[in-house]
């Protein structure tokens, strides 16, 4: 064979063996993973959610008292009961204030929705009087709290007899941003006193009179008929006397509606071996007239009027078995339509209510 077919060969070869190896490449190769094809998101819902989520209720603001005071889990253990019973309706959340004016003020300043007050300052407010002009027209009471007398105690070496012994004297007029505290002040000048007042919250002037560093202290406590917790405590461990009005004195507070006068049963406190004058206040859960519904206001008084019994484990003081009655006096001023129509359900007729009670928005 002459050279140049050789060469042809060896051409042919080298090409069937490139066409060959091609084809091998190619079978061996992986397949190429199939694309998906991009799916439709579907659109959100532009329909808003509803307000109340089913089975809870609407979030209510409730501002109650300090944790120091003996009505703070009186107060708490009233929250959960209208949450377990009309938890569909309302969901009330109960917040710790410095003390009801606090919580009183809180409510003025749309802050919260209902707010634990001393019922003297709500007639004040009502109707315009001092720092509350032009005055809260649409305040409304909804259940009564304690009828609470506020109780003096002073150290026994301060000196303090009487009343007027408090001219000069180191005294905490109750803790800061209570009624008691305003009460206090008023009070004292109106009798003409005027102490030296030293202002702090009620655990520092709990300790402050034990040590010495103030000579006496005006206490809220639950009821005229039991002691005070803290004061109690304090007679364990420092020597202490509580202190009452004169009859002279308690006419003058009565005449210019400056307090609520208690009579306290001897022998409350030690060393009291006679019943003591005290001037104090009732504390009333108030709120707007639209801040609540009827049903919602029904609901939460309700509790306070028909389920006493079962806060009478959280209760300092005896449960009161005539609250509607004892409101009525403390709070003769509009309550809540909702409170009237929980009212005539419990049995009352139109004319056991006082008309000073009844809201023209009942009529509507």
């Amino acid at each position: 064979m002459n050279l140049v077919l050789q060469k042809k060969w060896l051409l042919l070869l080298l090409a069937f063996f490139l066409v060959f190896s091609l084809v091998v490449t190619g079978c061996g190769a992986p397949e190429e993973e199939p694309v998906d094809e991009p799916t439709e998101v579907p659109e959100e819902d532009d329909e808003p959610l509803d307000e109340v989520v089913a089975g809870q209720g609407r979030d209510i603001s409730w501002s109650i008292t300090h944790s120091a005071s003996g009505w703070y889990t009186w107060k708490a253990t009233y929250a959960s009961l209208v949450n377990e019973t009309a938890g569909d309706l309302l969901n009330v959340t109960a917040t710790e204030a410095g003390g009801a004016q606090e919580a009183f003020e809180m409510l003025l300043a749309d802050m919260i929705d209902i707010g634990n007050s001393n019922s003297l300052e709500v007639q004040k407010a009502r109707h315009g009087e001092g720092d509350y002009a032009p005055g809260y027209p649409d305040l409304r009471a909804i259940v009564l709290g304690a009828s609470a007398p506020n109780n003096l105690a002073v150290r026994a070496d301060s000196g303090i007899e009487s009343f007027s012994d408090l001219e000069g004297k180191r005294i905490n007029p109750g803790g800061m941003g209570t009624a008691t505290e305003q009460i206090t002040q008023n009070v004292l000048e109106a009798l003409g006193i005027e102490p030296d007042y030293q202002f702090m919250g009620m655990d520092d002037a709990i300790d402050a009179l034990r040590d010495g560093h103030i000579d006496g202290f005006f206490k809220t406590a639950a009821t005229p008929d039991a002691p005070d917790a803290a004061i109690q405590e304090l007679q364990m461990t420092a020597d202490i006397r509580t202190i009452g009005l004169t009859e002279e004195e308690a006419d003058l507070i009565r005449e210019q509606e400056l307090a609520f006068i208690y009579e306290v049963p001897a022998n409350t406190y030690d060393h009291q071996d006679e019943p003591m004058l005290a001037k104090g206040t009732a504390y009333v859960s108030q709120t707007m007239k639209d801040n609540l519904s009827r049903e919602e206001a029904y609901a939460f008084a309700n509790v306070g009027f028909t389920m006493q019994d079962r806060l009478e484990d959280a209760t300092p003081g005896p449960v009161m078995d005539d609250i509607i009655e004892v409101q009525m006096a403390a709070a003769p001023y509009y309550w809540h339509a909702g409170v009237i129509d929980l009212l005539l359900d419990l049995g009352y007729d139109m004319d056991e209510i006082p008309e000073e009670i009844i809201p023209p928005e009942f009529h509507d």
